[in-house]
């Protein structure tokens, strides 16, 4: 059987006068009460009969409108501000490239292209012929010999 919590009891969460624990579980049981929700919402529309009105609502929107502006651009500015140098683009690049010029200097790149050579060669040389490629040049230098012998029979 659920159990279903009074408006006064509402009220307090409302006005958050509840410990954690009960107001956590005041939360999950909004999930599966439509009674208590209701209650919740009674609550809550009291609660704002008896905040202050706002005057003028234009203007009052327009204050926070310019306070998160000026916010805003007040961020960007400390942001340029406090980035160090070490952490733009330019930096990163003049390290890349001065790395490259130095390995460059030493051979580096160079001795790789070396070692690739000596495995391309080392490669090639474990490569065999075919077996039947040897045949067929074998069968024709046969033949060529076979045909020699006859033109020479032909000739005495």
């Amino acid at each position: 059987m659920t159990t279903h919590y009074s408006k006064d009891y509402w009220m307090k969460y409302v006005r958050d006068e509840l410990k954690e624990t009960e107001r956590i579980l005041l939360e999950d049981h909004l999930y599966t009460c439509d009674q208590c929700l209701e209650l919740y919402i009674d609550a809550v529309d009291m609660k704002e009969e008896k905040l202050p009105s706002i005057s003028d609502e234009v203007a009052f929107m327009n204050d926070i409108m310019e306070q998160i502006t000026n916010e805003n651009m007040d961020r960007k500015k400390d942001a340029k501000k406090k980035r160090p140098f070490y952490q733009s683009s330019i930096f990163h690049y003049a390290i890349a490239a001065s790395l490259t010029l130095i390995l460059m200097s030493a051979g580096f790149f160079q001795s790789i292209i070396k070692h690739t050579e000596t495995i391309q060669k080392a490669e090639v040389s474990l490569k065999e012929e075919p077996k039947s490629g040897g045949l067929v040049d074998k069968t024709f230098a046969w033949m060529d010999s076979f045909d020699g012998s006859k033109k020479e029979d032909f000739k005495k």
